[in-house]
């Protein structure tokens, strides 16, 4: 990601927050509330923004990340910038209303985003098989609204950057929203 792409994460934003580019100094007073943390102290660990590093927002509400991000995907495609969007979630905001009007939203106007589900199976304290049905399918879900998807290994980092970034090339030349997967547990490689 470049600095004028966005990002919009959850709770687990830390890493998130650097890899995009934050300053660990401003992350850290940040989660200490001083005024010269990214988000002036008022942030705190579960709401860093970083305007300057393209983070746009962290926010902890289940499934809230997805629908802000779409808007800020909607902006960058009406203003014809040539930036993407990542949104980044749990398994438990696929299970929110606005996971799948988001996509179906995203998908009809072919915008510059990319979600990414990281799937650690567990919601809170309850495991994926205590609130999905077996046959359901996150991936399936997403293709059947149009947007192209993909799984990877949440153990493989390798394989995570080099799909990534060719994904994200593909979002910026084609304006095409994708869906990843990232499988933390299912995986051995």
């Amino acid at each position: 990601l470049n600095k004028n792409d966005k990002l919009v994460t959850a709770h687990r934003s830390h890493a998130h927050y650097l890899a995009k580019g934050g300053n660990l100094n401003s992350m850290i007073a940040e989660l200490h509330g001083k005024s010269s943390g990214c988000a002036k102290g008022k942030g705190g660990s579960m709401h860093l923004i970083d305007l300057k590093a393209g983070v746009s927002a962290a926010v902890p509400i289940v499934g809230s990340t997805i629908p802000i991000g779409v808007g800020l995907s909607w902006n960058i495609k009406l203003k014809k910038k040539k930036n993407v969007v990542v949104i980044f979630f749990g398994d438990g905001a696929t299970e929110e209303g606005v996971f799948q009007e988001s996509l179906d939203f995203a998908s009809l106007h072919s915008l510059p985003v990319l979600f990414v589900c990281e799937n650690n199976n567990f919601s809170v304290y309850s495991h994926l098989s205590k609130r999905q049905s077996k046959k359901r399918d996150i991936l399936k879900i997403a293709k059947a609204i149009g947007i192209e998807s993909t799984k990877l290994p949440g153990n493989n980092v390798s394989k995570i950057y080099k799909s990534s970034n060719k994904i994200i090339k593909n979002i910026k030349k084609y304006c095409k929203p994708h869906f990843i997967l990232i499988d933390t547990f299912r995986y051995l490689e």
